[in-house]
């Protein structure tokens, strides 16, 4: 059970991974929720699927947060602009 919880929780990192890790981890909280909530319904009905979707949930949340703590990210900002529409989106470098 616990191995089920490493095996699920490194394939929701190598899919997270693939978004592009520096904008990610901006919302690690929310991502956080959404994988472990994922994790639950998916293992949901005996006890050992419920160990492994939390064991799985601790994983990919501790990861996140220490990424977010040593790793430049980027956050989505709006930013002023010369020209009609006068603000726009932009990706902003931040150090943690």
């Amino acid at each position: 059970m616990i191995y089920a919880g490493l095996i699920s929780a490194a394939g929701l990192l190598f899919l997270i991974f693939k978004f592009g890790i520096r904008r990610v981890i901006t919302y690690d909280i929310p991502i956080d929720i959404a994988v472990t909530a994922l994790l639950i319904y998916a293992f949901a009905g005996t006890y050992s699927g419920m160990l492994a979707a939390m064991v799985g949930g601790l994983i990919v949340s501790i990861t996140l947060f220490v990424m977010k703590r040593t790793m430049n990210r980027e956050e989505l900002t709006v930013v002023r602009v010369a020209k009609f529409p006068y603000r726009s989106f932009r990706w902003i470098g931040v150090r943690p």
